[in-house]
């Protein structure tokens, strides 16, 4: 039965009145955060400027800070100072000071045997270990029939994916070479190579995918941009790419431009057509950042906005600014935790962090109205939904976001520390 126009009204002021709510509920919540930073920083002002004018108060009256033994600061006269200095070495024993005396004895000892030995074995090995002739080296070219699948050599990463060449191998020796693309198989798995000297050794694989497909169709203003999806450069010819159902991250970049929107998060269903468009916006004077690390499988975050593009991916064009600069992988422990820089016009940047691999030390439990969110956690959608009652969480701090359908959260992840919820839950309200 058709909507009368009393009902249709209705409905409508019900809808607008929900989605006022719904904005009002998300500015509330940025002004809050945004209340929450201003007050941790004025407080660690006021924290330093009490430091400095308690340093400057006793400096001016002739006291001199001293370090108590429970590593506290007191503020004393120098007559107290040099007497508590005093008393700390009359107490020191003569029992101790005869052990360490024979410790210095037996490190002298050992090291004046450690230097004789070291001595020998170098005359041993001056006369007896034959000159090493000059290293001579080789290079591996890998292909795949579909670009983009992570490159392994002797089952080890190398952060590199296909097409690329690895170089400087040393003449002489087998290598193992695979490679791995998500959604696919490969054949065949694993091939033996000998490099040779001063030559590049090609080594082409078939990739078979081994999941549902959907197609993506690609709208954009300009040509000639690099392509990203979930993070890796994807090579693409024409304004269709087809790629395996689910969850993806899209991101683009082109020299000289900024993309609008920087990425998008997209949910193909099997055998799905969806178009997606970015509009490039040519900038003048932009600068560019660059991120490395240890591991190619981490997403970079910029002023804590996830930018679609993992490390070791070449430069990200930005705005002249400063920049709050992460990499974050739930696993790893980051070093350093963030970086903070300076973007110059024209200027490029490269920025280095390491990931230390840190068993899970944290739970969280994840609900959300309505249910049945789909999460994401640095970036990486997981394989599970909301409410989910205990989710494992590394160290420190993790970017979060929820997704029903193809409704977004937020704009931004959620930057959240489990160890800081009393309760370890979150509960969103989309």
């Amino acid at each position: 039965m058709p909507l009368t126009p009393e009902e249709e009204k209705r409905l409508r002021e019900k809808i607008r009145k929900e989605l006022e709510e719904r904005e009002s509920r998300i500015r509330e919540s940025k002004e809050q955060e945004e209340k929450i930073r201003q007050q941790q920083l004025e407080e660690r002002i006021r924290q330093k400027i009490k430091e400095e004018e308690e340093e400057r108060f006793y400096q001016e009256r002739g006291y001199v800070k001293y370090i108590n033994h429970r590593g506290e600061v007191e503020w004393i006269t120098p007559e107290e100072a040099k007497k508590r200095s005093g008393r700390r070495r009359s107490r020191k024993t003569s029992s101790r000071q005869r052990k360490r005396t024979q410790r210095r004895i037996f490190q002298i000892v050992l090291n004046l045997v450690l230097v004789f030995a070291a001595g020998m074995i170098f005359m041993f090995l001056l006369r007896y270990n034959p000159i090493k002739k000059p290293k001579v080296y080789g290079a591996i070219q890998v292909i795949t029939n579909v670009p983009g699948a992570q490159i392994f050599l002797n089952g080890a990463e190398k952060n590199l994916f296909t097409p690329d060449t690895i170089p400087h191998l040393a003449t002489g020796k087998n290598y193992f070479i695979s490679v791995y693309k998500d959604g696919y198989s490969c054949w065949p798995p694993m091939q033996q190579v000998t490099v040779e000297r001063n030559r590049v050794v090609t080594v082409n694989f078939e990739l078979k995918h081994s999941a549902y497909f959907a197609t993506l169709e690609l709208q954009s203003n300009v040509t000639d941009y690099q392509l990203f999806v979930d993070g890796v450069p994807f090579q693409h010819d024409g304004n269709q790419i087809q790629i395996p159902s689910g969850y993806h991250v899209i991101a683009a970049v082109k020299s000289g431009y900024l993309a609008s929107p920087a990425f998008h998060r997209v949910l193909l269903e099997r055998d799905e057509h969806q178009v997606i468009s970015f509009n490039f916006k040519p900038v003048k004077d932009l600068g560019y950042i660059r991120v490395t690390n240890n591991r190619s499988t981490s997403y970079v975050y910029l002023n804590n906005r996830l930018t679609g593009i993992k490390a070791n991916k070449g430069f990200i064009p930005v705005e002249p600014g400063i920049y709050e600069v992460r990499v974050r992988e739930n696993g790893f422990q980051p070093l350093p935790e963030v970086e903070i820089l300076t973007i110059n016009p024209n200027e490029r940047r490269t920025l280095s962090f390491h990931m230390t691999p840190v068993s899970a030390v944290d739970t969280l439990q994840i609900l959300s109205n309505p249910p049945g969110a789909s999460i994401s956690i640095d970036g990486y959608w997981q394989p599970l939904v909301t409410p989910a009652p205990e989710i494992l969480l590394s160290r420190g701090d993790h970017f979060i976001n929820l997704m029903v359908g193809e409704t977004i959260y937020r704009e931004t992840d959620l930057l959240v520390d489990a160890s800081h919820f009393e309760k370890k839950r979150l509960e969103i309200d989309f």
